[in-house]
């Protein structure tokens, strides 16, 4: 029984003794199960992804194709929604076996307007061994809706579920394809006009059966137990910490909304600034079997772990660390730091789009004075404390006026802290509202407290701390999913004199803040375990150095400019990579099989090479398109609503920038670099027609990721094969 679970007297420890709260970024070793069945196919013919059109709403299609091509018959719509200037629908489904979520089993399916599937991720569990029904339930998030519209389409897809469970008692994945199911066809229905209504929805249509004993499960205690005993290998904090854990379990919810599995929180856990959230779920094994697991969040001061602990055998099978490393007187775009160019008092330089209330409203009567907003809560953590709500922020006063003097050569940075975090909260105003113009809204999982009736979960404001006491010479971001904070912590750099501070260096800024973009979009913004290791981490890393180079550019920049990271903050020459990006290959050598190379092991290297990659592709593009120094797409009026999207089409690196966004909302989980790639010739297709299919595969073929390149074998003991070769109508 569910409840057994949190009744058992082997929960319930308590224990008085103060809670050890640590302030250490600690090394987690994430890792995951390698998993060698998941595919990611793309519709690369253009005349069938642009000209083929078909009555079909776009979620119906979807779901079609999960039921009858993909033989998905248990799953729960983590996430649905569409980008409004490509009208591409996104929908995002996790696998159920038995009502248990299987954490590392996705699947991604991107839509066109017409009901065209034009691309697809699947990493579903393919098992003979487990009875799969059709799993439905109650849909959340309807107030938005034509509920007489929504209605007809769950009214199709309960039917469509039901005659499938009767017709198939145990539909198994990985069925043949040639085997002698019928196929489920979707009667006409009319199009449900906001799709993300059906973000984090399961159907129900039979009896609930628990799947699981409780000693089948194992004590969530047990689990932490084994957590920390994996952690201390890397980090010594945690030595001893499992012996005696004062842990007291109770009931968050007896059902989820996103799936039908309990959810514990274990209170007063040792190093934890929140509840620990627990709740059972499965794990596919690289062996081809499911695991039952404990799937752990636990929140510390420097880390933010997500774990999948088989506390039977004490085996940590997935370990992710979700932190990644009016008037303003600022360093204003495109400068990258007080090297490139003097501040300037800028004057309500918020996007009307994206920020319509401005960047200190929250909703109507919500007002701040102070370095606070619905995009972003920015102010001093020198101290590096917990209580980031009443830490101190600079006031502007009535008028909103943050002009506080700097002087970087002479002061140290405590010195100018109000200078300091008004850059920053500027930084990140910037960021939510360029990002949000190019696709990342509040559907897609952005970052704002209050999302009003746009959809998606609000509560999720960037925290952005400025010269955080909790390290040095750094900077990181934790991303967990929509509806929790964001998390930005900039640290001084103190590798020169006087020190430097990283919020100055809008670099780092545009890289941290990236970070939340590729992580929300990858996968859903449900999901925040989708660029968790290997090539997807790396390329998480890549994205935000590209980013940061490419909103840095400016008028008279060619192809020759080198381009480098972090290098007044850490007072270096040439940055902190290995290599500046430049299209000289003598300057920077990069290629997609150096990776074979143990330097290349870690994420941040891998990053460098995507990040490389990105760079040839931005300057095909801009010697074709040209340049525009107005990043931000014009607003739309009533006599031209596609004004931005013109705009966006019309200078290469506009385009760029929405290409890998685009990108990144179609790429499966975990994507690999060739994935990832096709996803951006994917994006091109759907968005001009292919118009720049060329010019983004010769960029990448001039670093090695051409038509034939491959990885071979595991991540960590593969082989990556490269290729120069682009295809031959390219040649």
């Amino acid at each position: 029984m569910r409840l057994s679970i949190i009744a058992s007297a082997a929960l319930l420890l308590l224990f008085n003794q103060k809670i050890q709260v640590d302030a250490v970024r600690h090394d987690i070793r994430v890792r995951a199960p390698f998993l060698r069945h998941p595919v990611y196919l793309t519709n690369l013919e253009q005349t069938d992804l642009r000209f083929t059109a078909t009555s079909e709403d776009p979620l119906v299609s979807a779901l079609n194709f999960a039921l009858n091509e993909l033989k998905a018959s248990e799953f729960i719509t983590k996430n649905v929604y569409t980008s409004e200037h490509n009208q591409v629908t996104h929908v995002y489904l996790r696998q159920a076996v038995g009502g248990l979520e299987v954490v590392n089993g996705d699947i991604n399916i991107n839509v066109d307007r017409y009901g065209n599937i034009v691309s697809f991720g699947n990493s579903f569990y393919r098992g003979k061994d487990v009875t799969l029904r059709a799993l439905h339930a109650e849909q959340k998030y309807l107030e938005k809706q034509d509920e007489n519209k929504v209605e007809k389409v769950l009214k199709y897809v309960s039917e469509d579920l039901r005659l499938m469970s009767e017709k198939f008692a145990q539909i198994v994945f990985g069925a043949s394809e040639d085997d002698d199911t019928e196929s489920v066809t979707a009667p006409e229905t009319e199009s449900v006009t906001a799709p993300e209504a059906f973000n984090d929805v399961t159907f129900d249509i039979a009896p609930f059966s628990i799947p699981y004993s409780e000693s089948d499960l194992g004590s969530p205690v047990d689990a932490l137990q084994a957590l920390f005993e994996s952690m201390s290998a890397t980090a010594s904090a945690f030595d001893g910490v499992a012996e005696s854990i004062p842990i007291t379990v109770t009931m968050a919810s007896t059902a989820s909304f996103q799936s039908n599995e309990p959810i514990l929180t274990l209170n007063h856990v040792p190093f934890a600034v929140a509840p620990v959230i627990a709740k059972p779920a499965y794990v596919q094994t690289e062996f081809g079997d499911l695991e039952l697991v404990w799937s752990l969040q636990f929140q510390m001061e420097e880390n933010w772990i997500h774990a999948h602990v088989n506390p039977r055998t004490r085996h940590v099978l997935i370990l992710s660390d979700w932190v990644s490393d009016a008037q303003y007187n600022v360093f204003p775009l495109p400068l990258v730091d007080p090297t490139q160019g003097p501040r300037e008092l800028l004057t309500d330089p918020y996007d009307v789009v994206a920020s319509p209330l401005g960047w200190h409203e929250q909703k109507k009567g919500v007002k701040f004075t102070t370095t606070s907003g619905n995009n972003v809560y920015a102010q001093e953590n020198t101290q590096n404390v917990e209580t980031w709500e009443t830490n101190y922020r600079p006031d502007g006063g009535d008028e909103l006026v943050f002009d506080f003097p700097l002087d970087v050569d002479k002061d140290e940075p405590p010195s100018y802290l109000n200078a300091s975090v008004t850059n920053l909260f500027y930084w990140n105003n910037i960021m939510h509202d360029l990002s949000y113009r190019y696709g990342f809204n509040e559907i897609a999982g952005n970052f704002q407290e209050s999302n009003g009736d746009h959809g998606g979960l609000g509560g999720d404001a960037v925290i952005a701390n400025a010269q955080d006491g909790s390290g040095v010479n750094n900077a990181n971001f934790a991303t967990p999913p929509d509806g929790q904070h964001g998390q930005m912590r900039m640290y001084v750099w103190d590798l020169s004199e006087p020190n430097r501070d990283g919020d100055l260096s809008s670099g780092i800024i545009i890289h941290e803040y990236t970070h939340g973009i590729s992580i929300r979009l990858t996968g859903g913004p449900a999901n925040s375990d989708c660029l968790l290791w290997d090539e997807a981490g790396g390329m998480g890393e890549g994205w935000g150095d590209f980013f940061a180079t490419v909103i840095a550019m400016q008028p008279g920049d060619t192809r020759e400019k080198i381009a480098d990271v972090g290098s007044w903050a850490a007072n270096q020459e040439g940055g902190i990579r290995k290599y500046p990006y430049s299209t000289n290959m003598e300057i920077n050598p990069e290629t997609y099989g150096m990776m074979n190379q143990p330097y290349y092991w870690f994420v941040h290297a891998k990053g460098e090479v995507w990040a490389g990659m990105l760079y040839e592709v931005y300057w095909n593009l801009v010697d074709k398109h040209n340049f525009t120094a107005q990043v931000f797409p014009p607003v739309p009026t009533g006599e031209d609503t596609e004004a931005p999207l013109k705009h966006i089409l019309s200078y290469g690196n506009t385009l760029i920038l929405q290409l890998v966004i685009d990108g990144m909302k179609l790429q499966p989980c975990n994507p690999s670099f060739v994935q990832a790639r096709d996803a951006i010739l994917q994006a091109d297709l759907v968005l001009t027609g292919g118009e720049n299919q060329c010019e983004i595969w010769a960029g990448f073929a001039k670093r090695g990721l051409g038509v034939e390149a491959m990885r071979i074998g595991a991540p960590m003991g593969g082989f990556r094969r490269e290729s120069f070769q682009v295809p031959k109508e390219c040649a």
